[in-house]
């Protein structure tokens, strides 16, 4: 499955994507084994697509997530939002490491927001740049 990684439709121009700047910042406060539970669901996800054993549905929502077999602590609560799309690809917007049990309203609200905006023709997964190379 090929990844695409999301900006917020508001901050098309960015040098990252939302996923890349949460992910730096999490390696910033010290959340190496979050990050690296991350990235590991990322790689499955890649490898397995819809097949991955971290993927998911959120109940309600356009939104999936990958979310590791552990429970509690950093390794546990680590979470990556995407939403699926057509040709076997997914749409990469945030993470979490989540302190409770529910995930936090923001990601999500903001994952909404992405999905939303990508279904009225955003184009949240371009590069700055790539739309004025056309």
């Amino acid at each position: 499955m090929q990844l695409r990684l999301a900006r917020h439709p508001n901050r098309l121009k960015v040098k990252h994507p939302i996923l890349i700047e949460e992910l730096l910042d999490l390696e910033l406060r010290g959340k190496q084994k979050a990050v690296a539970v991350m990235l590991e669901m990322l790689k499955d996800l890649h490898e397995k697509g819809r097949g991955s054993r971290f993927l998911n549905k959120l109940t309600g929502t356009p939104l999936w997530e990958l979310k590791p077999a552990s429970r509690g602590g950093e390794k546990g609560g680590s979470r990556v939002y995407l939403f699926l799309l057509p040709d076997d690809e997914a749409g990469v917007v945030n993470c979490e490491v989540k302190d409770g049990v529910t995930a936090d309203r923001e990601k999500l609200r903001v994952g909404l927001e992405v999905v939303v905006a990508y279904k009225q023709g955003v184009r949240v997964f371009e590069e700055p740049g790539d739309a004025e190379e056309e």
